[in-house]
């Protein structure tokens, strides 16, 4: 038990429905704060006032239904979460701290009204009574109550969207940290991602699929962002998985199994399952806690492909939860994974993007170039935001011009073998500061790492370092992640890809 928080119950009994000698029990391990489905109900601000007025003519009823619990608001979801149990008298205990707490702030600039709705519902006294104390008419009065409701609701509507802005900004700071400033081309494929994520119906597995560097995993973070703000899932987890080697790559590595990935996800879903947990176990806790309490899964970098049977397995995982993956293949159609497409950028959006990037970078001339200097590049290859990205970062060296005019010579056809041309352009143009530091980020986690330890790895002296990491980023080789006050670096995972199968395991001074 709590002893502060009974002696505060304690002090308003009277107000709470509670006898002389009733205490609330506190559990401690239900403390804990837990995201519910509040906003599946959306509430204008009009329904929210007739929720308020409900809820007080119900301040002296054990039961209740949703509408006079107020139960779409956080801010008494928040309070429930502090309660043994969900009873009557505690769903309603939960309401009436919310009007309270609300009502004491009323009082401090409008005495008045608070009175009237103390009066009037606290202590259940008449209309006409309450008239008679404030020396009000019976319209008059009823006049006057009702803009002690309004004003009452303003005040509880001005502290659910702070609450709900302070929690929203509790579970982005545990996502992976974007690596992007602004997205291009994505709003109507963010707004279809968003809904399906929210819907209470299926698909239970969604993929994002496409060419690598086509914004699959920005796609991802933007729309679990957005889905963020509706409070719909109990619980957010994003497992971001190492990216899959080349396929000619020696050893050849095994497939990720079902198996695999339950090892790296279950602990995440609940801290309770160890490492020792036997399968069977493991994945009947997994099954009865998905499937109790909605939660939404992102995998990313996930190549379903290589296990088909593995999407199988998510799916008796899921409803209510729900699976978001990001994969280069497009899984297979028998599984009945929702296969979402990611799509190059149209010509309008890529070229917005090259002056974003431009910008960025500092390369102001480019930023502010004709589009008939811009639409070659395009035109080159096409609207993969990775790619428009490294050309941009090739014009600190080469002039745009020498640049399509070797991307026209080498005539490349395929995606893979245009990222391995533009990646050794790039690499050939670092200094060797910047390459011995790009060959140590492959150590780096999707979060980043920070300068310190990139200076433990690499050897750089402070300086070196510093002048390294900004050539890298204007190359937009690094991705900057983090705060202001605590800046991450890591690198994209075809960056990576490129770092094992070309640079790391052979020489270089190879040439291409």
């Amino acid at each position: 038990m709590r002893t502060g928080c009974v002696l505060v119950r304690i002090a308003v009994a009277s107000r709470y429905l509670l006898r002389p000698g009733d205490l609330v029990e506190f559990d401690e391990k239900t403390a804990v704060f837990s995201y519910h489905r509040v906003m599946s109900v959306q509430l204008t601000v009009e329904d929210l006032n007739t929720a308020v007025h409900a809820a007080l003519n119900a301040w002296n009823q054990i039961d209740g239904t949703p509408l006079n619990r107020l139960e779409q608001l956080l801010l008494v979801q928040e309070h429930r979460t502090a309660m043994a149990e969900d009873l009557p008298v505690t769903l309603r205990l939960a309401t009436n701290d919310v009007l309270h707490t609300c009502l004491e702030e009323l009082a401090l600039h409008d005495q008045t009204s608070a009175h009237i709705l103390t009066w009037r519902y606290l202590d259940g006294e008449t209309v006409q009574a309450v008239a008679n104390r404030v020396h009000l008419g019976r319209d008059q009065f009823m006049r006057r109550q009702r803009r002690a409701i309004s004003a009452l609701t303003q005040i509880i509507v001005d502290k659910e969207l702070a609450t709900r802005d302070a929690r929203a900004r509790e579970i982005e700071a545990l996502l992976v940290p974007p690596s992007y400033d602004r997205l291009f081309g994505i709003d109507d494929a963010l707004q279809k991602l968003a809904a399906l994520l929210l819907s209470p119906e299926p698909p239970w597995v969604v993929t994002l699929t496409g060419i690598g560097g086509i914004g699959k995993s920005s796609l991802a973070n933007a729309g679990v962002r957005q889905v963020i703000r509706h409070f719909y899932y109990d619980r957010i987890i994003w497992l971001s998985l190492d990216p899959q080697p080349a396929e000619d790559q020696n050893p050849p590595v095994h497939p990720l199994s079902y198996a695999d990935l339950m090892v790296q996800l279950a602990p995440l879903i609940s801290s309770n399952i160890g490492s020792q947990t036997p399968p069977p176990q493991r994945d009947l806790a997994l099954q009865q806690l998905l499937k109790s309490f909605p939660h939404l899964i992102v995998i990313d970098n996930l190549e379903v492909a290589t296990d088909s049977h593995l999407l199988t397995h998510l799916h008796h995982l899921a409803n209510p939860s729900k699976f978001l993956l990001t994969s280069r293949a497009r899984p297979f159609s028998q599984v009945g994974a929702f296969n979402f497409p990611v799509r190059e950028l149209p010509a309008a959006d890529a070229i917005g993007l090259i002056r974003n990037q431009a910008h960025t970078i500092g390369q102001r001339q480019l930023a502010q170039a004709a589009d008939a200097l811009l639409v070659p590049i395009y035109d080159h290859v096409g609207g993969n935001p990775l790619a428009i990205k490294l050309i941009v970062g090739l014009t600190h060296d080469l002039s745009l011009p020498q640049i399509i005019e070797e991307l026209t010579q080498v005539h490349l056809q395929e995606v893979e073998q245009l990222y391995r041309h533009i990646y050794w352009k790039v690499w050939q143009s670092l200094s060797q500061e910047a390459k011995v530091l790009l060959e140590v980020m492959p150590l780096s986690s999707d979060t980043g790492i920070v300068q310190a330890q990139m200076q433990a790895v690499s050897g750089l002296a402070e300086r070196q370092l510093v002048n390294a990491i900004q050539e890298l980023s204007q190359r937009s080789l690094l991705e900057v992640r983090g705060t202001p006050s605590e800046r991450r670096y890591t690198i994209h995972s075809l960056t990576r890809t490129f770092l094992h199968s070309e640079i790391i395991h052979w020489p270089q001074d190879k040439s291409r």
